[in-house]
């Protein structure tokens, strides 16, 4: 492939936020760790495995592992990767289940480093577009009832949910703009 989804989605972000993201990323409690762990959690969680990960997450495994929309839940993919072979473009969602309400939820997870960060963290909906336009190009049968990003903080878990097709045009969007900064566009 020759583009991720996250490439595309960061394609025009300033050289300031960049960098400030790059400053936190590395080291042992540095977003890319817990970003690991966390995910490991959730997916340990919804494949019914044991969670392993060191006690310094522990804020975040707490509320993770007890939030309500896993419960029952009956787990349909856990990070799944997925691709647009006639864009050349891939990438990976973390979960899609179908709720003990029988909603078909496609989801992803993203952490925070504090509490008030969790609070103002915007929703994933344009990168849940891009996998629900992939998931309908393999598997049309699929209904996606909504896209959701679970926002996970110390002591706090929360989720944002889009219709589908409001996460597709978002998407769209963002391929368009990026589709003309390419130069063989």
């Amino acid at each position: 492939m020759a583009s991720s989804v996250t490439s595309v989605l960061s394609h025009d972000m300033n050289e300031s936020k960049r960098a400030a993201i790059n400053f936190y990323k590395d080291g042992p409690d540095g977003w890319a760790a817990r970003g690991t762990a966390l995910h490991k959690v959730l997916e340990n969680k919804l494949l019914n495995k044991p969670i392993t990960e060191d006690e310094k997450w522990q804020r975040w495994i707490d509320p993770l592992v007890n939030f309500e929309i896993f419960d029952g839940a009956e787990v349909l993919a856990v990070e799944y990767s997925i691709c647009d072979p006639i864009r050349s473009i891939g990438g990976s969602f973390d979960f899609l289940i179908k709720t003990k309400f029988g909603e078909t939820l496609l989801g992803d997870l993203k952490t925070s480093s504090s509490k008030k960060a969790a609070q103002r963290r915007e929703p994933a909906n344009a990168q849940l577009g891009a996998y629900t336009l992939m998931l309908n190009k393999h598997h049309p049968s699929l209904v996606i009832d909504n896209c959701c990003t679970v926002i996970l903080g110390p002591d706090i878990c929360r989720i944002e949910k889009e219709k589908p097709d409001n996460c597709v045009e978002m998407w769209q969007d963002t391929w368009i703009k990026y589709q003309l900064t390419q130069e063989d566009w």
